[in-house]
């Protein structure tokens, strides 16, 4: 599951699936959840192909965000998000992706995510590496975060009035930030009540590059937790390791 032909193929499928998302918002259909937030005609069909051809390449669940849970089994879980950052893209901003991984037996063990309008798919396997449009990443220099790096992170997070290193960015959408901090574009990045579905191609990316993946008040992940249909509980971070940070309140 982590060698190159099967990375390479879901490299594939998660391109494919944001070449969809691009048609698909040239018909753009909006609508309101019950909770207020936007889905689209292109969140569906994005999660359609995905799950169609997932389960082609490996057999095992999937909890994707609009078609629903389906609990793990003996062969794993996939974990969907078709369009992270469904505002920016119903609303034509290039800030939003596609995020796909695998779980087996309680950890990440390959994940993809592409950001069609920037041209960029990040492929990722259990000590595999990272690669960008088919190019290795380096390892993410460890060290503080300094005054003038930049770290993302959304209102959420600032409402917990943490003391926070570096100057704060919000693209609203999480698989930018995570991905910008693999490319460090953003030294560090900071969410808070994601679900796994968000989350675990980009965790996965950062511990392969040698970051600090962990709670922001210093506990690590509890990845088998996390595929239940909950919420990560509270603030967590990909930090470059040695960075020395533990949330603290203003």
């Amino acid at each position: 599951m982590t060698d190159r032909p099967f990375l390479d193929e879901l490299a594939e499928i998660t391109a494919d699936a944001g070449r969809v998302g691009r048609l698909a918002r040239t018909r753009l259909v909006k609508e309101l959840k019950p909770d207020g937030s936007v889905v689209t005609n292109g969140d569906r069909e994005v999660e359609e192909l995905l799950r169609g051809r997932l389960t082609q390449l490996y057999s095992a669940p999937i909890w994707g965000e609009e078609f629903g849970y389906e609990a793990p089994n003996v062969e794993g879980q996939w974990v969907v998000d078709p369009i992270d950052g469904t505002s920016n893209y119903a609303l034509g901003s290039p800030l939003w992706g596609v995020s796909v991984a695998l779980v087996v037996q309680g950890k990440i063990v390959a994940g993809c995510v592409a950001l069609p309008d920037l041209e960029e798919v990040f492929i990722t396997g259990e000590g595999a590496g990272v690669h960008l449009n088919g190019t290795p990443l380096d390892p993410i220099p460890a060290g503080k975060i300094e005054r003038h790096d930049l770290v993302g992170y959304c209102e959420s997070v600032a409402r917990r009035e943490l003391e926070v290193p570096g100057r704060q960015r919000c693209t609203g959408a999480f698989v930018v930030e995570g991905t910008w901090v693999m490319t460090q574009r953003f030294r560090g990045m900071l969410g808070i009540h994601e679900r796994l579905y968000d989350t675990a191609a980009c965790m996965l990316m950062g511990w392969e590059l040698g970051a600090d993946v962990r709670y922001a008040d210093g506990r690590p992940m509890n990845i088998p937790a996390l595929q239940e249909d909950v919420r990560i509980p509270g603030p967590w971070l990909i930090f470059p390791a040695n960075s020395n940070f533990v949330a603290h309140a203003k």
